[in-house]
């Protein structure tokens, strides 16, 4: 018997060459994975950087709209000249659906008047003259002016937001006056506010042994102030007015503040007749009012605004309910204006003060504005409702506008939205009257004095 000699390593090199065979595979399947996720993510950042870079060429567009308006221009139909003028601005910021989403481009020059194509971004590669790699572009950036709602944050460093309510015109293209306006609705603390503070669903650390409470703001308490505690003022007068009718409560008020608390309880007593506001059960609630009634909405009324002001009533805060379940916003109120001293409300002087009194957590709210149920301006026939109708808030003018950008880079887009006030609304607005610097005797006893500036179109421009 012959045995033939090597048929063993024959198989241990055939057996380890396939298993390094296998792991090599492996790894480069691994590699090329992370690269083409790696290109991707690159292409991805890209991408929504384009859609940033219309957002900002939306904004430099705007404010060219808004030095036209101010130069008392008229609108114009646009003629393609190559000449980029103010009534052509103004029309195609007037006349969005005309314009479509090569808006931007044309007003900024970007394309020619009659282009219709996206707006490409110049970027160079780092280590390379190569220019436009990854042919990054915003396709489409629009501007919308005809928003029913007014939105901003409160944060730890801007914890006061002063809002100008500006109207625009109603379904018939009536122009919707102040004194039109019954009803406001507050909305605070949305999805993203949540995610933010770790806590999708809001913790009501508001809520003890069944009484309302103001939230703790100790740092070990993981319940703090979730969702926030708000005020909100109002500021309003008639045509003509005297300082003295900002203490008067005769017939209305010029000013209100409202303190809101959130809260997860739905049974409280009136502290001001002892009886049962909402549910059966009898403990008392302390000094809160509950905005929460049996039609399940936090309603406040006029006359809560008006006792506010009368410095013969205590200013009671107020509980409002808070509905977790509600992904857009996890607070809501509704209030009841009342009428300002001595006449209709002027158009000028209507104001909303909204402010974060902790500092803390953040938080994004809403303002939308409702007309008298006898007037057609939020008002729209429901499809399929033949007559009936179902109430809508008020279009607003010049408050603020969206933008809706969408970027490119090679064949990955991203969409972007943004927010934008037409005007500075954070303008000078004294949050104290004295502020006492330092710590020792040598502190310094101050007080600010700001000059609030506005911009008045008629006087081509600011005045102050």
């Amino acid at each position: 018997m012959k045995v033939k000699k090597g048929a063993a390593s024959f198989y241990i090199v055939a057996f380890s060459t396939l298993i390094l065979t296998i792991i090599a595979v492996s790894f480069l399947v691994v590699i090329l994975s992370e690269m083409a996720r790696t290109e991707n993510d690159d292409l991805s950042q890209s991408a929504y950087d384009s859609a940033l870079a219309g957002i900002e060429d939306a904004k430099l567009a705007y404010y060219n709209y808004q030095k036209c308006i101010g130069q008392n221009k008229p609108e114009k139909l646009v003629v393609n000249d190559g000449v980029i003028e103010c009534g052509e601005i103004i029309y195609w910021i007037n006349h969005p659906e005309e314009a479509g989403c090569d808006m931007v481009g044309r007003i900024l020059g970007r394309i020619k008047e009659s282009d219709t194509h996206e707006v490409v971004i110049e970027e160079l590669s780092s280590g390379s003259g190569s220019k436009n790699n990854m042919q990054q572009a915003y396709t489409c950036t629009q501007i919308n002016t005809d928003l029913s709602d007014y939105r901003s944050t409160l944060t730890e460093a801007d914890t006061t937001r002063v809002v100008r309510v500006r109207l625009g015109v109603d379904k018939n293209g009536n122009k919707i006056k102040a004194s039109d306006i019954n009803k406001v609705k507050i909305s605070w603390f949305a999805e993203e506010d949540r995610r933010s503070t770790s806590k999708f669903e809001p913790t009501f650390s508001n809520v003890k042994n069944k009484k309302v409470a103001f939230p703790s703001l100790k740092k070990s308490d993981t319940e703090m102030a979730i969702p926030p505690v708000i005020s909100v003022g109002l500021v309003q007068t008639a045509t003509t007015f005297s300082l003295k009718d900002f203490e008067s409560t005769n017939g209305g008020t010029d000013r209100a503040t409202l303190f809101l608390v959130p809260n997860g309880n739905t049974n409280y007593l009136d502290p001001r007749t002892k009886a049962t506001v909402y549910g059966s059960d009898n403990d008392a609630a302390g000094n809160y009012i509950s905005a929460y009634d049996s039609s399940n909405v936090n309603s406040i009324g006029a006359d809560l605004l008006v006792k506010s002001n009368d410095r013969k009533v205590k200013n009671l805060p107020i509980a409002v309910y808070c509905d977790t379940a509600n992904s857009e916003f996890a607070c809501s109120a509704t209030m009841t204006l009342p009428n300002p001293v001595g006449g209709a409300r002027s158009d000028e002087t209507f104001m909303f003060v909204v402010s974060l009194p902790y500092g803390q957590p953040n938080t994004s709210f809403a303002l939308e504005f409702y007309c008298r149920d006898d007037l057609p301006c939020g008002q729209e026939v429901v499809s399929g409702g033949g007559s009936s109708t179902e109430k809508k808030p008020a279009t607003l003018d010049g408050m603020q506008i969206e933008i809706d950008s969408t970027g490119r880079a090679n064949n990955l887009y991203r969409r972007v939205e943004a927010r934008l006030d037409s005007a500075d609304a954070f303008f000078p607005f004294p949050l104290y009257a004295l502020e006492l610097l330092g710590d020792d005797d040598n502190s310094l006893l101050q007080k600010p004095g700001v000059v609030t500036c506005e911009w008045t179109p008629a006087f081509g421009g600011p005045t102050c």
